[in-house]
């Protein structure tokens, strides 16, 4: 951002995703936020009340940004295979370690904890709907296969987190294979 230029909301928040991704939930003071933007402590508060509104905002934007966004951006696919496609490129193109970051934070802030569960039912519910479009007989089956899948690509996060996303999504596309085999 260049001198001068209105510091947003947004850029606060990409820089304590950055942050979280790369330091952890305890980068994300004030002070930290502040020397990472090379900002004043004033400019923070202009935006924010304070560090416990941030924090809410800073999950509620990581919700929309990594998982609204990326429904949005399927759903504007018709072709359902398509869609199957473009879900697990996006997803596979995540940052693991942001994931990583907030599954670990979720251990010790319930904040974290309650807005995690709500995106990964989010995301599975999404995954399911999309599993029962592309034919698969019951809504209930399409829920269980889609939370072994979204385990599976939790998982891949977890053990291999300096993989290319090249080969996670070519992962996630096997245990899609494999699960949409079972119908």
């Amino acid at each position: 951002m260049k001198t001068g230029e209105r510091f947003t909301r947004d850029a606060w928040f990409e820089i304590g995703l950055q942050l979280l991704a790369t330091e952890g939930e305890k980068a994300l003071t004030i002070d930290r936020l502040c020397q990472t933007a090379e900002r004043t402590k004033g400019s923070f508060y202009h935006h924010f009340k304070s560090h416990d509104e941030f924090v809410t905002a800073l999950l509620a934007y990581w919700q929309f940004e990594y998982t609204n966004r990326i429904i949005a951006r399927v759903e504007q696919l018709e072709d359902l295979s398509d869609r199957r496609r473009e879900l697990d490129r996006l997803a596979a193109s995540v940052d693991s370690r942001l994931e990583r970051a907030i599954r670990r934070w979720s251990g010790v802030d319930e904040r974290v904890q309650f807005m995690l569960k709500q995106v990964d039912e989010q995301r599975i519910q999404y995954l399911a709907k999309l599993i029962c479009e592309l034919g698969q007989p019951t809504e209930e089956m399409a829920y269980e296969l889609a939370v072994i899948e979204y385990a599976a690509f939790v998982g891949l996060q977890q053990l291999f987190p300096e993989a290319e996303s090249q080969w996670i999504e070519r992962l996630i596309h096997r245990v899609t294979q494999l699960i949409s085999s079972e119908k």
